[in-house]
């Protein structure tokens, strides 16, 4: 079985990426690696699908103490996205790893828990959603006391310096997770990362633009901080994957409208509306649908299985049970409590099964 077709690859290691796929089926899967129980398996799986990097397991990991990581990596033509996680541990690009290197590479780091980088003299302390430039031909160290989850963009270096010059004063600095183009390329992940399986491979080479695109703006927007350049930098479509994310963040509150973002954003009213109509959608539309999703999952979820469906709206931003019962049912043809029902299989004697729902109605 091999994998799709590539424009390119920022690694060149496709023999061991082929090594590591663990997705079955009849078709290739775009996604390579796995899971390891042992961090000398898990350095080579970095090693073969990233760079060339030493793993120090931290505290009681390793050594046969046990110990989890993984790697799975989405090949996306022009770039690489890695998801990696594992116990507590120090990962180091030594000197002695550039001497003969071939690896010419940016890799820009987005922490998923907290964790440290070093780069040079660059001690950046990295807090869940902040970013950080990474050069394959320079040492550093990224290092988590807890569990180290990072999503990693790897990109050849001649294509960003192509694009915009790269100082020594990016590499190791702390991109703030506020930073409102890092929040749009988070935002793009996000949908590529859960989705990259179900993709059309075809469509994976246009992904990696847009997020290349995204990377090189977010390197832009850290050095302006203004919010007048960084919308400068943002197209209709970025801001409609950014005004998104501002949406599912503030559903609790009930006053949450069109004029809500626009205020946020420092637009007008009728920009909102314009950027969500090009997304197929009215910014009314996109939060009773956002809402009832997130309250699908609530009602869905059994760690939230005592919490009243009042709450449950409530926590939505709909204050009135009767309005959030009625807009529910409008969504998908069942009452909040008949479909938690579903969902628990606590179905009464002589009651009919309830379908489960999976999408609103339009």
């Amino acid at each position: 079985m091999s994998l799709p077709p590539r424009t390119s690859r920022p690694h060149g290691r496709g023999a061991a990426s082929r090594a590591l796929r663990v997705a079955p089926g009849p078709s290739p899967s775009p996604l390579v690696g796995g899971t390891s129980s042992d961090v000398d398996t898990w350095r080579g799986m970095l090693r073969d699908c990233l760079i060339e990097l030493d793993a120090i397991p931290i505290g009681g990991t390793g050594n046969g103490a046990g110990y989890t990581g993984w790697l799975r990596q989405l090949d996306l033509g022009c770039l690489t996205l890695t998801d990696v996680g594992t116990d507590p541990v120090r990962v180091v690009r030594t000197p002695r790893m550039l001497a003969g290197n071939q690896d010419d590479f940016f890799l820009l780091s987005i922490a998923q828990e907290d964790s440290a980088s070093l780069s040079g003299n660059a001690l950046s302390r990295l807090r869940r959603g902040d970013a950080v430039l990474l050069d394959s031909t320079a040492p550093f160290q990224l290092s988590a006391n807890e569990f180290g989850h990072h999503l990693v963009l790897t990109l050849p270096r001649a294509d960003v310096t192509r694009v915009m010059p790269v100082s020594g004063e990016h590499v190791g600095r702390r991109i703030a997770a506020q930073n409102p183009v890092l929040r749009v390329l988070r935002a793009t992940i996000a949908e590529v990362h859960s989705g990259g399986e179900r993709f059309d491979p075809d469509l994976l080479p246009e992904l990696g633009y847009v997020l290349r695109e995204l990377v090189f703006s977010v390197l832009r927007s850290d050095e302006s901080g203004d919010q007048s350049g960084v919308n400068g930098l943002l197209g209709h479509h970025a801001q409609l994957l950014r005004m998104r994310d501002f949406v599912r963040r503030h559903l609790a509150e009930p006053d949450l409208s069109a004029k809500v973002v626009a205020a946020a954003f420092g637009v007008s009213v009728r920009y909102v509306e314009l950027v969500f109509r090009e997304g197929g959608t009215s910014p009314a539309r996109y939060i009773r649908q956002s809402r009832m999703e997130e309250a699908r999952r609530n009602l869905a979820s059994p760690r939230r299985r005592q919490r009243p469906i009042a709450a449950i709206a409530r926590s939505v931003g709909i204050e009135n049970p009767t309005v959030f019962s009625r807009v529910f049912r409008a969504f998908y043809g069942v009452t909040p409590s008949e479909y938690r029902r579903s969902q628990a299989g606590e179905r009464g004697d002589g009651e009919t099964p309830v379908r489960e729902v999976t999408t609103p109605r339009s």
